[in-house]
C-alpha cells in the first residue's frame, strides 16, 4: 500500500475512542429535556400603566393615559407589524415584523430595541403565527407556517407547527406538530411565571419541567346541592399581579332550570388550591362585546352596538348612511349592577378599547388615527390625534 493510500485510509477511519456525533433530532431532544426548574418572573414594580399601539406601517407607540400624550415611538425599520404583546414581566414588548419572520424585543421603558430573533430559513418561507413564553421566560413556543420552496413550486403544509426556542442559546431545541398534550388547550403562565395553569373544566396546575399535573382547583364539581359547574370568563381581574390568587367573572348554568344562567365573581386561592370566594350577582349583566377596566377591578366598562349587535356599532348606521350608534355600560363587578348606561353616535368602526388607570376616562378606537375619549359619566371629552393609523387596537400594560 502506498503512503498516500495509507494516509487517506487513516484520515477516513473514525477514531476508536470518539463517540459518534448525535443526530440533529437527538440533540434537539436532549436540549428539550434540559429544562431547568424555572425561576419566578419578577414583574416591573412602581411603574406606570401605559397604552401600547401598533401603527401602520411599522411603528409601536407608547401612550400615557394620564396626560393623553404619546411619550415614546419605536420604528421597526421593517414595515408592517403583525403582533405586539407585552412579556410576562411587563418590561418588554414583542413585536413581529419583516413579513412575519422577525421578532423584535422592545424595551418598554425606553422604547428602544433590546434584541432580535429571526426565524427565516433558506429552504422554506417561514411565517410566525404566535409566540408564547415558557415558565421562567427563557424559552418560547413559536407557532410557524413553513412553506417549502421547490425549484418550480411551493409546498404549503396542511397544518402549522410549533418550535421550542432557547433565547440564550438562540437556537431551536425542538420541533413538534402540536404542543405537549398537557398544555395544548387553555394553558397560561401562572402569575409568578413558574408553572403552567391550564383552564379546562378545572384549573390544573402543571409542572414546567415534567409537564405532569401537580395540583388542581376543582371547578366542574358543584360546590353544594343546587349549584352547577363554574365556568371562568375573561381575564384575571388582578391582571396577574397577585401571585397567590386569581379573580375572575364566572357563569354557572342552573342545574334545575337549565334555561337560567347565573353570573358572579370567583376568587381562586393558589396557595391552598381551592375556591376561596364565590359571589353571585343579583342581576344578569348586560350583553356586551367585552369589558375594559382601570386599575380598580371592582368597576368595569362594557360596550355593544345600539341595536344589540356585536359587530361594531349599531344596526342602522351603515344601512342608512349614518354614523353608528354604540351603547356604553358601567358595571359594578362585585354585584353585577349596571351603574350607568348611555347611547352615543360615533364614527363608523369605533369600539371600546381601554379605560384609564384611575377609571376617569374611557377610550374608543378603531380605523384611523384617533382616540375618542369619554369621561367616567360617558360624556365626550376630546379626540386625540395620533402620529399614525392604529393597527390592531390598544394594549394596556400595567406594572
Amino acid at each position: 500500500m502506498s503512503a498516500l493510500a495509507l494516509a487517506l485510509l487513516l484520515f477516513a477511519a473514525p477514531a476508536q475512542d470518539a463517540p459518534a456525533a448525535p443526530a440533529p433530532e437527538a440533540r434537539a431532544n436532549a436540549k428539550e429535556n434540559e429544562r431547568e426548574t424555572p425561576q419566578r418572573i419578577v414583574r416591573a414594580e412602581g411603574g406606570k400603566t401605559w397604552f401600547v399601539m401598533r401603527m401602520w406601517p411599522g411603528k409601536v407607540v407608547k401612550y400615557d393615559p394620564v396626560t393623553d400624550e404619546v411619550v415614546g415611538v419605536f420604528d421597526s425599520g421593517h414595515g408592517s407589524g403583525w403582533m405586539t404583546q407585552p412579556t410576562h414581566d411587563r418590561r418588554s414588548i414583542l413585536h413581529l415584523t419583516r413579513q412575519r419572520t422577525l421578532v423584535q424585543v422592545v424595551d418598554l421603558e425606553t422604547m428602544t430595541l433590546k434584541d432580535v430573533f429571526p426565524f427565516e430559513e433558506y429552504s422554506h418561507i417561514v411565517r410566525v403565527q404566535s409566540v408564547r413564553e415558557l415558565p421562567g421566560g427563557k424559552r418560547w413556543y413559536v407557532q410557524v407556517e413553513r412553506i417549502e420552496r421547490k425549484v418550480d413550486s411551493y409546498v404549503v403544509p396542511n397544518e402549522n407547527e410549533w418550535i421550542e426556542y432557547d433565547l440564550a442559546e438562540r437556537e431551536i431545541v425542538a420541533r413538534m406538530k402540536e404542543l405537549p398534550k398537557a398544555i395544548r388547550r387553555g394553558a397560561r403562565l401562572s402569575p409568578d411565571g413558574t408553572q403552567w395553569h391550564v383552564f379546562d373544566s378545572d384549573l390544573k396546575i402543571v409542572d414546567a419541567v415534567s409537564l405532569e399535573e401537580i395540583g388542581k382547583i376543582e371547578l366542574a364539581k358543584p360546590m353544594a346541592p343546587g349549584m352547577g359547574p363554574i365556568s371562568i370568563r375573561g381575564d384575571d381581574l388582578f391582571d396577574l399581579r397577585n401571585p397567590e390568587a386569581y379573580r375572575f367573572a364566572y357563569s354557572m348554568r342552573d342545574p334545575v332550570d337549565t334555561n337560567r344562567t347565573l353570573y358572579g365573581i370567583v376568587d381562586l386561592d393558589l396557595v391552598n388550591k381551592k375556591v376561596s370566594r364565590l359571589s353571585e350577582w343579583s342581576t344578569v349583566p348586560p350583553r356586551v362585546w367585552g369589558y375594559e377596566r382601570g386599575d380598580d377591578p371592582r368597576i368595569a366598562v362594557g360596550a355593544r352596538g345600539a341595536s344589540g349587535g356585536f359587530g361594531g356599532g349599531g344596526g342602522r348606521g351603515s344601512a342608512e348612511y349614518r354614523d353608528e350608534e354604540i351603547m356604553l355600560f358601567t358595571i359594578d363587578m362585585e354585584t353585577g349592577k349596571k351603574l350607568k348606561e348611555t347611547r352615543h353616535t360615533v364614527r363608523n368602526g369605533l369600539n371600546l378599547t381601554a379605560v384609564s388607570p384611575d377609571g376617569s376616562k374611557i377610550y374608543l378606537a378603531g380605523r384611523g388615527n384617533e382616540l375618542h375619549v369619554f369621561d367616567r359619566d360617558h360624556k365626550p371629552l376630546k379626540v386625540v390625534s395620533l402620529p399614525g393609523e392604529i393597527d390592531g387596537g390598544v394594549t394596556v400594560v400595567r406594572p
